[in-house]
């Protein structure tokens, strides 16, 4: 018998010590951040210690963010600035529609899903352009909950089948916009939030043969779970109660409109991060249709809402910034539970409506700014340098015993005696204030006594640190003597729901992830506000008190801040008159090569102050008038006068923000 043999060359892989010390430091900041866990197959830490995006969702495609970051600063656009890639809103709504195509298959539901986006999860046109384009394909329509916000979808040509549904409070001009939109051709569902508003549905259908679809909000016992909890249940702002819907479908028979009733709708609150809370409020709101429908009305959609969680701190767990259900996990229990009581109850099976936006956009965008100065830059190591005297009294010549004995400590404090030496040191420490406080004191050994003190500390942590449970005393004083970064944004601007209701957002260095980093630091902004840092981050068992960070260097560095795409933009103030910041939209082309499509600057300061109602034109005017005085007292010469005039135009056009690279 013949036999093929087949040699096989032997491939010898060959890495430098240096090699496999980067490639093992960098799947430590993989785990560090956690960024495979929040991350949605969207970002990850590439082998030259980059943080990439994968527009498509797809591992092999993928932009460096720091590259981008060059590219936006190289056509002068310098951070802050947002990152967009509306590849990934793309492949969020086909994520949606795909779990659901799934389900529906696998379960044998006869109805279909159809998607809207809400409007006021991010308002910005640019977004609202990517819904539209992206979701030509899937029937995705839109939901709007003000005048203006249906005033602004009315102007966008969705597919043929697509809904526009309309939530919240509504006024007579509010009805009027929704007979508009049906006359227009819109397939428009108004959905009604008291008996009031149907009613005035009920007196314009009399004047006017375009009415609208109808559809009535239920309140549901059942609650969400999560932060927006509250918003839920009985006590809920919005919705129907029993009664209310009973009268609501005696309204809509006595003016012989019952056919226009086509949608139940019901929404149980933001981020849920329990799946058991959503299947029990779709049992009741599957039972409130089936019923309905047994009186004899034919609504053809179960709006079942959005709340669908986001996972921004990738533990997979029912905390406030996680949820414990994937998307495919959440459309299964929503087709099995809708589709199990239709056929006990043998009703038709509706089309499922879900609104979910949050899940939709929170990947698609990064918040990215430069950190500008460290204070108090703490590395995990004591300091070994010595002393610098300056103008100090010197060493020998130390007068207070107080003195004497901190620099005794701090040279003979070890692993053995560290804890009792640590208490001395802040009994010293105490007496020396108080004898400044007397004025027994001179300011240069008060600085020298907490310089010393400062390093005692220093040393007190790093022993500490050997210990695998380090005492609460021990992490207090950590939590001191962190390190704060200067990040040159407005924390009130670009990430408001972190100051605003604690949400917690992914942070990451974008490089230097071949690096292991040695800082232990918060995170402050350029705001001259208290409240304007950054204390709390995420991890997947619990939330930390501090981030880890590289070391200041002359290069540039910059961080991002992860899953902002969802209501931070519209939720944006401008507390101390810091605005919009720039904005670049990334796209992957077909080659793998990537492109920045669009690049938008953020708000100048003229503008800012404008939206404030002064006026640059007067405020022009009295600087000249000022120059003008100073010119005739001879404090200036008119040349200077006119460099100053001119300077002050120039910055009054120009970011807000702060200005190159320091």
């Amino acid at each position: 018998m013949d036999v093929l043999v087949i040699a096989v060359p032997f491939i010898a892989w060959s890495y430098s010590l240096g090699e496999v010390m980067n490639i093992r430091q960098i799947q430590e900041a993989r785990e560090l951040y956690g960024i495979d866990d929040w991350g949605g197959g969207y970002f990850s830490i590439d082998d030259q210690g980059f943080v990439v995006c994968h527009p498509t969702g797809e591992e092999h495609l993928s932009v460096p963010l720091p590259d981008v970051v060059a590219a936006c600063k190289a056509r002068s656009h310098n951070s802050p600035i947002i990152l967009r890639f509306p590849q990934v809103i793309e492949s969020q709504l086909e994520r949606m529609h795909k779990s659901f195509r799934t389900a529906i298959g696998d379960s044998g539901f006869k109805g279909r899903h159809m998607g809207v986006f809400p409007f006021k999860v991010n308002q910005r046109r640019e977004f609202i352009d990517a819904i539209v384009s992206a979701g030509q394909a899937m029937d995705y329509g839109l939901e709007v909950g003000s005048k203006t916000e249906f005033i602004a979808a009315l102007s966008y040509t969705l597919p043929e089948k697509a809904l526009m549904i309309c939530n919240g409070f509504k006024d007579s001009e509010f009805i009027e916009l929704g007979f508009a939109a049906s006359a227009m051709g819109k397939n428009v569902v108004v959905v009604v939030e008291g008996p009031d508003e149907l009613q005035l549905i009920l007196d314009l259908a009399e004047k006017n043969r375009h009415c609208p679809e109808i559809g009535l909000r239920v309140r549901l016992y059942s609650k969400g779970s999560g932060k927006w909890e509250k918003s839920s249940g009985e006590s809920s702002k919005f919705g129907l109660t029993t009664t209310e819907v009973m009268r609501c479908l005696q309204m809509l028979q006595a003016a012989n409109l019952g056919e226009r009733l086509s949608m139940l709708h019901f929404h149980i609150g933001s981020q849920i991060t329990e799946i058991k809370r959503f299947k029990n409020a779709l049992k009741e709101a599957s039972r409130v249709y089936a019923k309905v429908v047994k009186t004899g009305f034919t609504p053809k959609y179960l709006n079942i809402g959005g709340g669908v969680g986001v996972d921004y701190d990738g533990s997979k767990t029912s905390f406030h910034s996680s949820a414990n259900y994937s998307l495919q996990e959440f459309a299964n229990d929503a087709v099995y539970v809708l589709g199990e009581v239709c056929t006990n109850e043998n009703v038709p099976h509706p089309t499922i409506v879900t609104e979910s936006g949050r899940v939709i956009a929170a990947y698609h965008s990064v918040v990215v700014t430069d950190i500008r100065e460290v204070q108090g830059a703490d590395s995990l190591e004591p300091l070994h340098e010595p002393l610098t005297e300056g103008q100090m009294v010197p060493v020998e010549n130390l007068t207070h015993k107080g003195l004497k004995e901190l620099r005794y400590i701090l040279d003979n404090m070890n692993r053995k005696n560290y804890n009792e030496y640590y208490h001395d040191a802040i009994e010293y420490q105490e007496e020396l204030f108080t004898l400044f406080n007397l004025g027994y004191l001179q300011l240069a050994e008060r600085a020298l006594s907490e310089e010393l003190f400062y390093r005692i500390c220093r040393k007190a942590l790093y022993f500490a640190s050997f210990h695998r449970h380090q005492s609460e005393e021990f992490d207090n004083l950590q939590k001191l003597m962190v390190s704060k970064y200067l990040a040159n944004f407005s924390i009130f601007q670009s990430i408001p729901d972190s100051w605003a209701i604690d949400q917690l957002f992914p942070v990451m260095p974008l490089s230097r992830h071949d690096e292991k980093p040695t800082h232990k630091a918060t995170i402050v902004d350029i705001t001259c506000d208290s409240d304007g840092c950054l204390t709390t981050f995420i991890d997947r068992s619990d939330v930390k008190t501090t981030l880890d960070l590289h070391a200041p260097s002359e290069q540039p560095y910059y961080i991002g801040f992860f899953l902002t795409g969802a209501y931070q933009e519209s939720l944006a103030n401008e507390h101390n008159l810091f605005g919009a910041i720039h904005e670049a939209e990334i796209r992957l082309n077909d080659d793998g090569n990537w492109e920045i499509v669009k690049l938008t600057s953020g708000d100048p300061i003229c503008e800012l102050l404008e939206s404030r109602n002064y006026s640059m034109n007067e405020i022009y005017e009295k600087y000249q008038m000022q120059l003008g005085r100073a010119v005739s007292s001879n404090l200036l010469t008119a040349e200077e006068s006119n460099e100053i005039l001119e300077n002050l135009i120039k910055f009054s056009k120009g970011y807000p923000y702060l200005k190159g690279q320091i």
